[in-house]
C-alpha cells in the first residue's frame, strides 16, 4: 500500500514538472542548457513539452502578444530652449524568433516570471530608448516649428524608435507623444488664435460695410433714374426715340385724328 501511494505520489510529482515545462500558447520558449556558460549557444528557442529538465538547464517563456507600455512623463528642450513635455504611451510586441536573444541579452533584468518579464525589460531598457528618442528629436526643431509640425516630430521620433526596438528585437507598433506646451505659451498662443480670429472678424465687417455702402450707392441711382424718368423732356425724348425705331409711320394730319402708315 505504501509502495501505491509512493508511486502514486511521484507520478502526479513528475506530471507536474512536466507540465510546467511545457511551451504555453503565444509564448516562444527559450531552453538554457549548462547554466549559459557558453554564452548565446546555450540559449535557444523549443517548443512544445520539455520534460524533465535536467542540471543547469531552465525554461524561458517569451509572451509574443502585444504589449502596452506607458513611460514616465518627460520633459524635453527645442534647440531654441523652449520647454514642452511629453506623456508617451506606446504598444510593441515582440519578434518572433528571437526569444533566445530577449532572454539571453537581458537575463540580468529579472525574466524568471513569465508575468514580468515584459515589465521589467520595459522598466530596465525599452523606456530608455522612448525618453532618449524624445530628447534627441526635439533638438532638431525650434519652439514655433515644434508646435506648428506635431506629426513631422512624432513621425521622426517613431522612425528612430522603430529602429531601435528592432536592435532590440522588438517591433514597435503604435506609438503617440501626448506632447503639451508650457502653461505660459499656451496661453500665448491662445492670445495669439483669439487675435486673428478679432481681425478676420473685423476684416469681415468692413466688407459688409462697404458692400452695404455700395449697395446703398446703387438704389440712390436707381431712385433718380427713377424719379427723372418721368420728367417732360424724359417723355418728349423716348417719344421721338419710338417713332424713329418704329416701322409704322404716324402723320398728323389735323391736328385731332393721327394717320398710321405702313400697318
Amino acid at each position: 500500500m505504501k509502495n501505491k501511494i509512493n508511486a502514486i505520489f511521484f507520478t502526479a510529482f513528475a506530471t507536474s514538472i512536466i507540465s510546467c515545462n511545457r511551451v504555453q500558447p503565444n509564448y516562444e520558449g527559450v531552453l538554457m542548457e549548462n547554466y549559459g556558460r557558453n554564452g548565446r549557444a546555450d540559449f535557444s528557442v523549443v517548443v512544445g513539452s520539455q520534460g524533465i529538465l535536467g542540471p543547469g538547464s531552465e525554461l524561458y517563456q517569451v509572451p509574443m502578444f502585444e504589449q502596452k507600455a506607458d513611460p514616465a512623463e518627460l520633459i524635453i528642450t527645442a534647440k531654441d530652449a523652449g520647454v514642452f513635455s511629453v506623456d508617451p504611451s506606446l504598444t510593441y510586441q515582440a519578434m518572433r524568433g528571437r526569444g533566445a536573444d530577449i532572454i539571453f541579452n537581458y537575463k540580468h533584468v529579472g525574466i524568471n516570471d513569465e508575468n514580468t518579464i515584459m515589465d521589467n525589460i520595459e522598466s530596465n531598457v525599452l523606456n530608455a530608448l522612448v525618453l532618449n528618442s524624445y530628447r534627441e528629436e526635439a533638438r532638431n526643431f525650434t519652439t514655433d516649428s515644434l508646435m506648428n509640425n506635431l506629426n513631422a516630430f512624432e513621425q521622426a521620433v517613431e522612425l528612430r524608435l522603430k529602429k531601435d526596438f528592432d536592435a532590440k528585437f522588438f517591433t514597435l507598433t503604435t506609438l503617440t507623444s501626448g506632447l503639451k506646451p508650457p502653461t505660459s505659451m499656451a496661453e500665448a498662443i491662445e492670445r495669439r488664435n483669439n487675435a486673428k480670429q478679432q481681425a478676420e472678424q473685423v476684416k469681415n465687417e468692413l466688407e459688409v460695410a462697404k458692400m452695404n455702402l455700395e449697395k446703398a450707392k446703387i438704389d440712390a441711382e436707381a431712385n433718380k433714374v427713377r424719379t427723372t424718368g418721368l420728367s417732360k423732356e424724359n417723355l418728349t425724348e423716348k417719344w421721338i426715340e419710338a417713332i424713329r425705331n418704329t416701322n409704322n409711320k404716324v402723320i398728323i394730319t389735323d391736328g385731332k385724328t393721327p394717320v398710321i402708315i405702313g400697318q
